[in-house]
């Protein structure tokens, strides 16, 4: 759900109040707004990662869920790294950004062959002794699981446009004409 404006006599978060969720409820502009926000994504709203049964596995055994973190932090290294190597000169910021984006998707919302390989990386004790995985041979498999060839075309598309509107902004600021 997009973030709501809370009602005039609630404070805002980064004031020294925090809002009571349930004050929000009582607001029938903000409530109406949610549904709305509710109603357009058909009432597929989630938070953190959805791994279904498995889910309650994960929670119970917090040595997982700190690798899981770990391992996180190590796939984004990972895919900023692979992608500074193919010199995309300014796209590459919007590139390494994208590809965050959709290996966190991919990580909230495994599918099942997706969730049985996170696991087995998961239960590697040897990859697990640093801050980062440096098993690169690992996290580069890992990747090329996560993204798919759609994923890759959506990194690419949204560089591409990227890198487009920068060039468009600078003829303009030139004004250069053809």
């Amino acid at each position: 759900m997009s973030q709501q404006k809370p009602p005039n006599n609630q404070s805002t978060p980064n004031q020294d109040n925090a809002i009571n969720p349930m004050d929000l409820l009582k607001d029938e502009e903000w409530f109406r707004k949610a549904l709305a926000a509710e109603d357009k994504v058909g009432g597929n709203i989630g938070a953190g990662l959805d791994w279904g049964s498995a889910f309650g596995e994960l929670m119970l055994n917090l040595e997982l869920l700190g690798r899981l973190k770990t391992l996180r932090i190590s796939l984004n290294r990972e895919v900023r790294l692979l992608l500074n190597n193919w010199n995309l000169g300014t796209a590459t910021i919007i590139a390494v950004k994208t590809a965050k984006e959709k290996l966190l998707q991919r990580l909230r919302l495994p599918t099942p062959d997706v969730r049985e390989r996170i696991l087995a990386v998961l239960e590697m004790d040897e990859l697990y002794y640093e801050e980062f995985i440096c098993d690169r041979q690992i996290l580069r498999e890992l990747v090329g699981v996560l993204l798919t060839q759609e994923d890759w075309e959506t990194i690419a598309a949204i560089s591409a446009d990227s890198l487009k509107a920068q060039i468009m902004q600078q003829v303009s600021f030139e004004k250069i004409s053809a």
